[in-house]
């Protein structure tokens, strides 16, 4: 049991890397990490012998502001315990953070978040959002590449789907660069 919330821990923290990939001004509530992670779900099953876990039904984990929502949570994993693969799954599935600096919260959404650790890809697919106050990326995929930090929006594998948005809210310029005297 202890290694499968390693595996949550995995998880979370591969989750909090796209948002910071992706929103280079967020930080990581510095905290978080020391929380405890709290899974609750209508049912679970573990199979050692085939690496896999499986939460179904209303899966919430939560470690200090982190926050993901699932219907489906699957983790596939080697025989060294080390993440392989995880997967969740929701009509959408989300993640919320707080990052530090009294700054909007950091959320994601999509009907499929697929992380693939040989990859260190992480990939949203259906309705795939991220966002960071007002500023907003949508797309059919959103993947990150977390090893290379590049960031990808596309229509998906059919490119039939959506055309992808980005929506940046204007800064505060007055607050950025005081004037000159």
């Amino acid at each position: 049991m202890q290694n499968l919330f390693a595996h949550f821990i995995r998880f979370c923290y591969l989750i909090i890397i796209i948002n910071l990939g992706h929103f280079s001004t967020a930080i990581a509530l510095s905290t978080d990490r020391e929380q405890p992670i709290q899974i609750t779900a209508d049912q679970g099953m573990i199979d050692d012998a085939k690496g896999l876990a499986v939460y179904e039904g209303n899966v919430v984990i939560k470690q200090g502001t982190i926050e993901i929502l699932a219907a489906k949570v699957t983790l596939s994993y080697t025989q060294t315990q080390s993440i392989d693969r995880v997967v969740a799954e929701g009509q959408p599935a989300h993640f919320k953070q707080t990052p530090d600096g009294n700054k909007p919260d950091i959320k994601a959404k999509s009907t499929k978040m697929e992380y693939n650790s040989s990859e260190s890809t992480l990939v949203l697919t259906g309705e795939a959002e991220l966002s960071q106050g007002q500023d907003i990326s949508t797309a059919p995929r959103i993947s990150y590449n977390t090893r290379e930090g590049v960031i990808r929006a596309d229509r998906g594998q059919d490119q039939k789907g959506e055309r992808i948005t980005v929506t940046i809210q204007p800064t505060d310029r007055e607050s950025k660069n005081p004037p000159r005297n």
